[in-house]
């Protein structure tokens, strides 16, 4: 099996697989409402701990998975990005990335997305990646775009109304380089 890093840098991020160790750090994001919007509502220690738990799983079985993401300018963490097994839109590989509130418009998602999506391709060998949001999210459909996602359908994912974007290796490889 190919494995992603456990470790991984970009220009302002450091970024670790998901511990136990994030507990805290998950435990503040997951209450912060303008976070959990599209997220599916607040979380609690005992849900988080279990998501945590899901998320250490899915590196096991699948050699990649959820990062947790620290800006080294305020040498504390911000969010996370992660690469994860998914059958929305048919069985397949997303990306997906969460940032705290306060550190919103700055850039972060789409820095941690693009880094998440060449381990994607460069490391893994992905053929296509998708990702999918809410229809409402347009920071998120935004960054997506931004990375040369395209929009492909609307789509259900737990139980809600999302948007589904597809990205294959070649339209990565020409949206990176032109």
């Amino acid at each position: 099996m190919i494995c992603g890093p456990l470790e991984f840098s970009t220009e302002r991020l450091d970024a670790h697989q998901v511990g136990g160790e994030d507990l805290e750090f998950l435990e503040v994001l997951f209450q912060d409402e303008r976070v959990t919007a599209t997220l599916g509502g607040p979380r609690d220690r005992d849900r988080i701990r279990d998501d945590i738990g899901r998320w250490l799983a899915h590196w096991d079985a699948q050699g990649f998975g959820l990062w947790i993401l620290r800006e080294r300018e305020l040498e504390n963490s911000v969010g996370w990005v992660m690469l994860h097994v998914t059958d929305t839109g048919g069985p397949g590989v997303e990306v997906g990335w969460t940032i705290a509130a306060d550190r919103w418009r700055r850039g972060l998602g789409s820095e941690a997305g693009a880094a998440a999506v060449h381990i994607g391709f460069e490391t893994l060998g992905l053929h296509e990646i998708v990702s999918f949001t809410l229809v409402g999210n347009v920071a998120s459909r935004r960054v997506m775009e931004h990375l040369g996602f395209t929009y492909d359908c609307e789509t259900e994912h737990a139980g809600l109304p999302h948007v589904l974007y597809r990205l294959d290796h070649t339209t990565w490889e020409q949206h990176r380089n032109g």
